[in-house]
């Protein structure tokens, strides 16, 4: 049976482009509306390395008969200080990965609401007020893609961003 490996990631590559980033954006979001990335810095992917197994033994015609699926969890931290007091939507996204669409479906234990992304999309984990710095949570993330595409190990990058206004 092959098995394929996934590193699952959070967050920017370097510190110093996201402090620079939070600082740009602390300043600006307060003064208007719109779209802004979400610090995750201090998010913790606990299993990083997913090993995606056959989800059948006997692989069939069709997108499910070649399904590969693996999970990991991931102890979410989003630095939301710059937007406290403000009411918010924050979106998780996935980029295209390049052997193809990869589905992440996740249940949660705190604060952000349960769902699931494609890849290339953006799906909704929190709408409401941003009452603190910290939005904290445990995900469960399962990963099911295309065995057929997925050929060796490549990363994906998770990141938040958020809208505010009402949500």
């Amino acid at each position: 049976m092959r098995r394929l490996t996934i590193t699952a990631r959070l967050g920017f590559a370097t510190l110093l482009a996201m402090s620079c980033y939070v600082a740009f954006a602390a300043n600006d979001a307060h003064a208007q509306s719109g779209t802004y990335r979400v610090d995750d810095s201090a998010s913790q992917v606990l299993d990083p390395n997913v090993t995606l197994e056959w989800d059948s033994i006997a692989p069939t015609r069709g997108p499910q008969g070649n399904a590969v699926s693996g999970q990991f969890a991931v102890i979410v931290r989003l630095d939301v200080a710059a937007w406290q007091g403000r009411m918010g939507r924050i979106y998780m996204l996935l980029p295209p990965a390049p052997s193809g669409p990869i589905t992440a479906t996740w249940s949660s234990r705190g604060p952000l609401l349960p769902g699931i992304l494609r890849s290339g999309e953006r799906s909704l984990v929190y709408a409401g007020p941003i009452n603190g710095p910290l939005i904290e949570d445990t995900l469960r993330i399962v990963l099911q893609a295309d065995g057929r595409h997925v050929t060796r190990s490549q990363p994906l990058e998770f990141s938040f961003e958020i809208d505010l206004g009402a949500p």
